[in-house]
């Protein structure tokens, strides 16, 4: 039985977890439910009685529908409630994912079909019980972000079943774009996407199709019909939507056709991905993308708490620093607002692209993502540190010296190049890491996504608050500072350590700053 519990307003909710029990374990269910909250979780349940007067079933379809995992505490009387089996039938309806724990044992032939086949979590022993909550936080935070959007989708498509289906309720890109993918990155065994929300997905590309086709009948139109009135009227029209779809229609579009879309990784191609393995899609002057594996890391130097960071999926990157070559691509059809940066007389093509800001860098991204229809976008700083270690634990990506046995590595302040605190060197100028990345450390400094915070581990009105420990960006605190990682030719070598970190504003634009991407891949 179940309705909304209330929960920390301070902190953000990892998952919805409802919880199905019998009211004999009401004792264990308080318990359980605190140590779901203490861990961030945020727990369905209930502990009111449910009035006669009230519709409860539908409060309690609601919750589950709402819920991105459901847990089912067995006992000897709970596989008698029929209440209780009535929520796991309902939750099976819906696909949803389950985690069975053991409140008290009961006998294998009396738990419901749909949890007989799956792990159960272990909680009878009372002495034990943290750590059992330990293993079960875990299990829950696995594939999260893939089954929360289980939920979201699941719960658009029965808004829009139980309205009678109207077009408007369907979804529109980028959120169906998003749909598309999630249909295709189905992690192992996450809960199979119902056949109502595969319908729901296909209607909704249908009608894009058909709104798609319209619009350009109707531009068409205009321009036959009404280009006259279209250049007597632009100055009282809204000129900055002219201009966006007249590039889009005769500038980006006809290059994402010819350049890009013919390139661009088909699901298949992408699932037979290896480690080391790169690819490109487009013809050319785009990024030349690197298969980096998941792994875990010990993140941060001496200047920086040492913290254990796991990324649990695998991840591309950039092997190169972005070019002029590259963002010139951009500007010349019809994207990154047609800013061109100086290259203070250095040259553009493999030259790496300086004088640029955070917000441009998202700019390239975003236009990026838009023409190969693919999740671009820049690395996260702990990406950025696990891809420049590349499994090494030393001061610098090949050991602890600022040279390999004489040789120089990277573009600084002393590290012995030619270009050394003169200018930027072109891209692959220096030896590729582990890897398979080159200039991870040196040249010029790169963005990363992440707001700025002096330290992994600080302290705020509400207590102490960590970096992420699973590799994702960490988007609160100072955003008006940005991170920067690598160093550049003007630093000296200190700077280029794999764990040195720096901030600039978002805003800025000088001479050693520049970035490379990441892309999300379809795990294998």
């Amino acid at each position: 039985m179940a309705a909304e519990a209330t929960h920390a307003p301070d902190h953000k909710p990892k998952a919805k977890i409802f919880i199905s029990y019998s009211r004999k374990d009401m004792s264990f269910a308080d318990r359980f439910d605190a140590a779901l909250k203490a861990r961030g979780f945020e727990p369905l349940i209930d502990r009111e009685e449910i009035y006669a007067f009230e519709d409860w079933w539908k409060r309690i379809q609601a919750l589950i529908g709402r819920a991105d995992t459901v847990v089912f505490v067995l006992s000897p009387d709970a596989v008698q409630s029929e209440v209780a089996l009535k929520e796991v039938a309902y939750a099976a309806s819906l696909n949803k994912r389950f985690a069975p724990i053991v409140c008290r044992r009961v006998e294998d032939s009396a738990v419901p079909d749909a949890l007989r086949r799956l792990n159960f979590i272990f909680f009878d022993d009372p002495e034990r019980f943290e750590v059992s909550a330990d293993t079960l936080a875990n299990a829950l935070e696995t594939d999260i972000n893939w089954i929360r959007q289980h939920t979201e989708f699941g719960e658009a498509e029965r808004r829009w079943s139980s309205a009678g289906r109207p077009n408007g309720l369907l979804l529109q890109s980028p959120t169906l774009d998003l749909a598309e993918y999630w249909l295709a990155s189905r992690p192992r065994n996450a809960p199979e996407p119902t056949e109502e929300i595969r319908s729901y997905v296909t209607a909704s590309r249908k009608q894009a199709r058909v709104s798609k086709r319209l619009w350009r009948a109707l531009l068409t139109s205009i321009f036959t019909l009404l280009a006259g009135i279209i250049v007597g009227l632009v100055g009282w029209i809204n000129q900055l939507y002219i201009a966006t779809q007249w590039r889009w229609w005769t500038v980006t579009r006809p290059y994402m056709v010819s350049e890009v879309r013919p390139y661009v990784l088909s699901a298949a191609k992408e699932n037979a991905l290896k480690q080391g393995d790169s690819f490109k899609e487009c013809a050319q002057d785009c990024p030349e993308m690197v298969v980096v594996p998941a792994g875990s890391f010990t993140m941060g130097g001496d200047q920086l708490q040492q913290h254990q960071v796991t990324i649990d999926k695998r991840f591309a990157v950039s092997k190169f620093e972005l070019t002029f070559a590259e963002w010139d691509a951009c500007v010349s059809s019809g994207g990154c607002n047609g800013y061109k940066p100086s290259d203070f007389g250095w040259g553009h093509g493999q030259q790496p692209v300086i004088n640029v800001s955070w917000d441009n860098a998202q700019l390239y991204v975003a236009w990026l993502s838009e023409v190969t229809g693919k999740p671009y976008r820049l690395l996260t700083e702990a990406e950025y540190e696990y891809a420049t270690r590349a499994g090494t634990r030393t001061e610098y990506p090949w050991g602890d010296d600022i040279n390999l046995n004489r040789q120089t590595m990277a573009n600084c302040n002393g590290c012995g190049s030619k270009w050394d605190y003169k200018q930027a060197a072109p891209v692959g100028s220096f030896a590729a890491n582990a890897f398979g990345l080159y200039d991870m450390v040196g040249n010029v400094w790169e963005w990363v996504e992440d707001c700025y915070h002096p330290s992994y581990e600080i302290v705020t009105a509400q207590g102490k608050v960590d970096a992420p420990a699973d590799g994702s960006a960490w988007t609160n605190g100072d955003c008006g500072n940005r991170v920067v990682r690598g160093g550049s030719y003007r630093n000296p070598p200190d700077f280029l350590r794999s764990a040195f970190r720096l901030r600039y504003t978002a805003d800025a634009r000088i001479d050693i700053l520049g970035f490379r991407v990441g892309r999300a891949l379809i795990a294998p």
